[in-house]
């Protein structure tokens, strides 16, 4: 079940899909940078949902991610994916950004 943060009245949600391993330093260093960025974005509705590989590895073999922690924006927009601890926030807050806002 997604977890649904903050409000966006009148416009669909940001749709997120975090792919982690576990607790890795790595995954645990990508879900605080993603907190903070929700925390920063006020006003912006956003749904996530935390896919641990080792727990179900179907689904992140489905979406084509090897790789873990990888960030997955499901929408509005086109569908991106990013890589990494997710430090670069520049890059991270550009999930959060409709083509033509």
């Amino acid at each position: 079940m997604p977890e649904r943060i903050t409000d966006r009245p009148g416009r669909p949600p940001y749709r997120l899909r975090l792919f982690v391993a576990g607790d890795a330093p790595n995954s645990r260093i990508a879900r605080e940078n993603l907190r903070r960025l929700v925390e920063r974005s006020a006003g912006v509705t956003v749904e996530i949902t935390i896919v641990d590989v080792l727990k179900d590895p179907q689904t992140a073999l489905a979406q084509g991610v090897f790789l873990t922690p990888a960030l997955q924006r499901l929408g509005p927009g086109p569908e991106t994916m990013i890589f990494g601890n997710l430090s670069n926030t520049d890059l991270l807050a550009t999930l959060l950004v409709e083509d033509g806002e």
